[in-house]
């Protein structure tokens, strides 16, 4: 016997454009989660992901062909969120929101971003997902008063992170590089939107050696960052490296460092963090802990102006679904999106 039939929210990137979803928003969601997870409030499964082709590359980069799937669990929020990801070409992602009490289907949430490859525009929720972690960890970890932002790596999260940063620190320079070359088409979209000149860094160095805050998002897959050019005070988002065959930070870096955070455990398994560890450069007790457990107070962020952090970043479920549970509500609100008919009702999880 069929049961009651409910209504299911189905959310796209058009009812998605239609209301605000700021960077504060965004930084507000994902600095959620972390207090959450450093509570014991929030739960989230690792990167299950199978890769179809281009198995040699890192996780998520131009020529992967790969499907993944995570779910996350939000005490605080009441959110329980499934997500496949889609990367192709290009990278959609499905998000379902179900009601953790019956098990039923609250909402869908259809979004994807641009082809690999090609320079966005604009900055959607899924770069300022992980722009919003870098500028959460500067909240914590970084000097009050800041004058340079370097930025090395100037793709999606290059411009997300910018962005981010510029809403929890007031700032008046930037150095950017690309990785591998000056950008000047990052420097113009970027100082436009923030109203300020970027400095094109002469070599990765210059970039390092004057920041206060330094953000990585390369595809690098050996360490591009020295630990010589690090200056006392410096707090280092890195958010390129996020799978076990990337590498941006020497392990020189973290030796120079007074704390290392991480988002998960996971991130013990990235190879920059994993292969200094394993030939024992330096000791899993170098580690300082989770973010999470600064922002719920557990854990000490910067204690002192020369102190140099380290937020080192995989990316995790629980952001996104942080990120997924801020959208369903304001479309919501908006009385937005398109309501479907769901068949499996509450009724089937009650035992007969």
């Amino acid at each position: 016997m069929i049961g009651v039939v409910y209504m299911v929210l189905l959310i796209t990137e058009k009812d998605i454009s239609q209301v605000e979803i700021s960077p504060e928003d965004v930084i507000a969601a994902v600095e959620s989660c972390y207090q959450q997870d450093g509570k014991g409030l929030a739960q989230d499964t690792p990167r299950d992901e199978v890769k179809i082709k281009g198995k040699h590359l890192p996780h998520i980069s131009p020529g992967v062909t790969s499907i993944g799937l995570g779910a996350a669990f939000l005490e605080g929020s009441g959110a329980l969120i499934v997500t496949i990801g889609y990367n192709f070409d290009f990278n959609k992602n499905l998000s379902q929101i179900l009601d953790p009490e019956t098990g039923t289907t609250l909402a869908i949430i259809k979004r994807g971003r641009g082809a690999f490859g090609v320079k966005p525009k604009t900055i959607g929720t899924g770069g300022l997902r992980t722009g919003a972690a870098a500028a959460v960890g500067a909240k914590y970890l970084a000097k009050d008063q800041v004058d340079t932002v370097g930025v090395i790596g100037t793709g999606r999260i290059g411009q997300a992170a910018l962005l981010c940063m510029s809403k929890v620190r007031d700032f008046t320079n930037v150095y950017a590089h690309s990785g591998r070359r000056q950008d000047m088409e990052y420097n113009k979209m970027m100082g436009n939107m923030l109203g300020i000149d970027i400095i094109a860094g002469k070599s990765l160095e210059d970039v390092v050696s004057h920041s206060d805050i330094l953000i990585t998002s390369t595809f690098a897959e050996e360490p591009i960052i020295k630990g010589e050019w690090v200056q006392e005070g410096t707090y280092i988002a890195g958010m390129g490296a996020d799978g076990p065959k990337k590498a941006e930070l020497a392990p020189e870096v973290f030796l120079k460092a007074s704390k290392i955070y991480v988002d998960s455990q996971r991130c013990l398994s990235i190879k920059e963090l994993a292969r200094p560890l394993k030939n024992g450069t330096f000791k899993p007790e170098k580690i300082t802990g989770r973010i999470g457990e600064v922002v719920a107070g557990v854990k000490p962020g910067r204690e002192n102006e020369s102190e140099i952090t380290i937020l080192e970043s995989d990316g995790t479920h629980m952001q996104s679904a942080a990120v997924v549970w801020h959208i369903y509500r304001k479309v919501k609100a908006a009385g937005l999106g398109t309501e479907i008919a769901d068949i499996p009702s509450a009724e089937f999880f009650v035992n007969p």
